[in-house]
């Protein structure tokens, strides 16, 4: 009798914890991970789905260089020398670039044993290098600024000589991108440098504003080839942050999304021409992601509050990261909930609805309406009063909504949905629905 009760008492505790463990899993699938050296991460980068870098702002004059072989659940300083390695890109395993400053010089250094050690290649006092990139272990460019003027300057050599082929675009952090494949015999790519966003199709010897038709700032950019792409366009009327998508190289554009929160959207990377992520900044623990080139565009719950900076390696692995907070997914983020405004009529009252089907398996579809501008924050609870879901946390405008739930990662059961809003005044709903497979 005592070993048959001490058997159910042992079953009991592991369903507890499994079940518990379950539903911790569920709440969000962007977890927050610790790095070796606390600081910012300025650059990451990774080879293959194991093998990858990341430099770490300290101060002004201290940067570490740290290393994953493990995808990223565990990290090695490998280098720390002043700032002499701040911004890098790698070609292979073994071989990278970087460029930083030391002792008052400006550097361009190599390494040819994965980042353990580097060799200065070039050197100036004069020449600010603001950004680079490289195709392959000889082809790249650099944007510097050398004052009054910035230059943008080709190798074919590894950095060991440098030409200047180019005009720049003014002191300041620029972000580089070149396609390796050439087009008609040449070279195509793109420079943010640091607002305002410019192509070549020539190898850089001439450059061509990109204007997205109204007045504002370029926040960040992501192209699968030459002509196809996404931008964070933060613009100057209602000062509110955009998605545009183009396929003729930034001729023409179309609006997929608009954030209403003062410029609340950060950096984008589009994996293919299906998959994007785009970063959210402002405290909402939210990654923005779509499945269909845009089309449609949810949420994803990060463990860290803002998700400015992302890194995706496939559609798998990915980082997000802000200030000193940095967040890890193995599985894509997980799921996305999907939210859109179905209407924009004038409502007079908020209403939170009964979720329609209910009981559901495993989707189900949650409505409410908002008299005015609020920051919205809606959440699923399970029966013992544990948040296991953030649907939506951000502000949104006047308007019926309707919000997407996939219980697919949820047992069977009982489950509460919660809307707080905000507004100046407080409104608060809950509502009970059943999840049945």
């Amino acid at each position: 009798m005592k070993k048959f009760t001490f058997f159910i008492i042992a079953i009991l505790f592991f369903i507890i914890v499994h079940c518990t463990l379950k539903i911790e899993n569920c709440m969000c699938q962007w977890y927050q991970i610790t790095l070796p050296v606390s600081g910012i991460v300025d650059k990451m980068q990774f080879i293959n789905q194991n093998s990858g870098w990341a430099t770490v702002y300290q101060n002004s004059y201290v940067y570490a260089l740290i290393r994953t072989t493990n995808k990223g659940l565990n990290w090695t300083i490998i280098y720390s020398d002043s700032a002499k390695v701040k911004k890098f890109q790698f070609i292979n395993d073994t071989i990278g670039y970087s460029t930083g400053k030391s002792n008052g010089n400006y550097l361009i250094s190599k390494t040819t044993n994965k980042g353990y050690n580097w060799t200065i290649i070039r050197s100036s006092v004069s020449d600010v290098d603001n950004g680079f990139y490289m195709i392959n272990k000889d082809t790249g460019w650099v944007s510097i600024f050398r004052y009054p003027n910035s230059y943008i300057l080709r190798t074919n050599n590894g950095f060991q000589t440098l030409d200047e082929i180019s005009t720049g675009f003014g002191n300041g952090p620029s972000t580089l991108y070149f396609f390796k494949e050439k087009y008609n015999g040449e070279y195509c790519g793109y420079v943010l440098n640091p607002l305002n966003l410019y192509k070549t199709t020539n190898s850089g010897y001439n450059w061509q504003y990109i204007s997205c038709n109204e007045d504002g700032n370029t926040k960040s950019f992501s192209f699968i080839n030459k002509d196809t792409g996404w931008v964070v366009f933060n613009s100057s009327t209602g000062n509110n942050s955009k998605i545009l998508f183009t396929t003729n190289s930034g001729i023409n554009w179309t609006l997929q999304y608009s954030y209403p929160m003062f410029y609340g959207l950060g950096n984008l990377q589009a994996l293919n021409k299906n998959i994007i992520y785009c970063g959210a900044i402002l405290f909402y623990n939210i990654i923005l992601k779509t499945t269909n080139s845009g089309l449609n565009w949810g949420s994803q719950t990060s463990q860290i509050n803002s998700n400015d900076n992302l890194y995706l390696v496939d559609t798998a692995l990915g980082f997000s990261w802000s200030n000193s907070e940095v967040a890890r997914t193995y599985n894509g983020g997980g799921i996305i909930n999907s939210i859109v405004n179905i209407s924009d009529s004038k409502l007079n009252s908020y209403l939170l609805k009964q979720n329609y089907p209910n009981p559901f398996n495993p989707v189900t579809q949650i409505n409410f309406e908002l008299p005015k501008d609020g920051r919205v924050k809606l959440v699923i609870y399970d029966i013992l009063g544990r948040e296991i879901n953030t649907l939506v946390n951000e502000l949104k405008q006047a308007g019926r909504y309707t919000v997407e739930f996939n219980g697919t990662q949820y047992a069977s059961g009982i489950y509460f949905y919660r809307i707080q809003v905000e507004d100046g005044k407080s409104f608060t709903s809950v509502k009970k629905m059943v999840l049945l497979k």
